[in-house]
């Protein structure tokens, strides 16, 4: 060893490689990272699906029916209609109508021409045994001047209406020919479901204004693609908080709660806030959060043209 130094030292001389103010500044550094307490590398995964499953909690649509006081609609039609949402649903076991500026997809009436129409159209309503011949055909939602609510799935039969009450199960038949057809018209008038079609057309152009987005911002700030990863820090949390965004997603589905506009809208929100924390968390001197806020602002513009486009 001692050989192969002087060897060394011939070469490149014996003056120091470093001065004197860069090996205090290297020893000073050191001792700080020594110093300084372990972090806890994971910050977003705790936050973020504590805030997420809260919200849900909170936004429950469990919330939206009071049972304490349910009455067959032929009493509460005797009260004055506030208002009255409906929206297209042909299944038997899901209900898509609710509270207004709650459901997406769904009409709002609060005209009194329309709340006297259905109000008219209830108390026209007799207790029945169910058809076969009937189908359904939307959903309604009610609400009276008394706070109560109900719950109504429409059945038709050619021109004929029905209506079920979802939680007594009790079957009702509109027998007012006119009545009938005047509410049957109003509800044809305001058909509208959100195809398939639409759905995907949305979707395509969403991601090419954030792959548009992102391209402009990594040109603006010269922020590099590779490596998509600062470190494995980074890549453990990302992966992490995926899965849990996904195993949410999953929930949402199962529940059908993808109707309702306060559970899409906070998702995104907590999906988009986390993205943003654990860009700046790993790769703020590479700005690379300005990509997430950019997205974020975007999809804000897109969730309210989605809601006012299918609403």
């Amino acid at each position: 060893m001692t050989s192969f130094k002087n060897k060394l030292d011939k070469e490149l001389g014996e003056a120091p490689r470093f001065s004197q103010q860069l090996q205090e500044r290297i020893l000073h550094n050191v001792v700080q990272q020594n110093k300084q307490p372990r972090r806890w590398q994971y910050p977003m995964v705790f936050i973020g699906a504590v805030v997420t499953i809260l919200f849900l909690i909170v936004i429950g649509p469990w919330k939206q029916v009071d049972l304490s006081k349910h009455a067959t609609i032929i009493e509460l039609a005797q009260h004055e209609v506030k208002q009255f949402t409906s929206a297209y649903n042909w299944e038997e076991d899901t209900f898509k109508a609710g509270r207004t500026g709650w459901i997406l997809g769904q009409q709002s009436y609060k005209n009194d021409s329309e709340t006297k129409l259905i109000a008219n159209t209830l108390q026209k309503a007799v207790i029945s045994k169910k058809d076969d011949d009937y189908y359904a055909y939307r959903d309604v939602w009610v609400e009276f001047d008394n706070g109560q609510v109900v719950q109504l799935k429409m059945y038709l039969n050619d021109e004929l209406l029905a209506f079920s009450d979802r939680h007594t199960n009790i079957f009702y038949k509109v027998e007012d020919a006119d009545t009938a057809s005047a509410f049957i018209a109003l509800m044809r008038k305001d058909d509208k479901d959100i195809s398939f079609g639409e759905m995907v057309t949305f979707l395509i152009i969403a991601l090419f204004l954030g792959l548009l987005i992102e391209i402009v911002i990594r040109k603006k700030f010269s922020i590099s693609k590779e490596p998509k990863y600062i470190n494995t820090g980074h890549q453990r949390t990302t992966y992490i908080v995926k899965f849990i965004e996904g195993a949410i997603l999953i929930l949402m589905n199962l529940y059908g709660w993808f109707i309702y506009i306060a559970a899409i809208s906070g998702f995104l929100a907590v999906a988009m806030i986390s993205s943003i924390a654990i860009d700046y968390y790993y790769g703020r001197e590479e700005k690379r959060h300005y990509i997430s806020i950019g997205l974020f602002i975007m999809s804000l513009v897109l969730i309210i043209v989605f809601i006012i486009y299918f609403s």
